[in-house]
């Protein structure tokens, strides 16, 4: 499968690089490696993230070792990135309004 990163998950992807190269003590290089590995577990494996909330849908896997998560969907081989979540917060109801509304009509998912 093919990972496509949605236009939502900028901001999530910005905010976890920023709060890691401004906390070194957290190991950036330990939290954008296993970034990187989640999203390789995602192409092989993509039913491995649980449902997320009431969306059937939509599916969030842990970045292990970090407070983050990666929210996504997919359709025949495509995996779509709709958000990094930073699970202390609730800035990811933003990017799910956006794929219920806009989202899911502009990729036909």
């Amino acid at each position: 499968m093919k990972i496509q990163i949605l236009e939502t998950a900028e901001l999530g992807i910005r905010w976890m690089k920023r709060y890691f190269l401004s906390n070194p003590q957290l190991h950036s290089a330990d939290a954008f490696h296993n970034y990187n590995s989640a999203k390789k577990l995602l192409k092989e494996h993509p039913y491995t993230g649980e449902k997320y909330e009431s969306h059937d849908e939509v599916r969030e896997l842990n970045i292990s070792k970090t407070t983050f998560s990666i929210l996504y969907t997919f359709k025949l081989d495509t995996i779509y990135i709709m958000d990094i979540r930073d699970q202390r917060g609730n800035r990811s109801a933003d990017a799910l309004k956006k794929y219920t509304t806009e989202l899911r009509k502009k990729y036909d998912l």
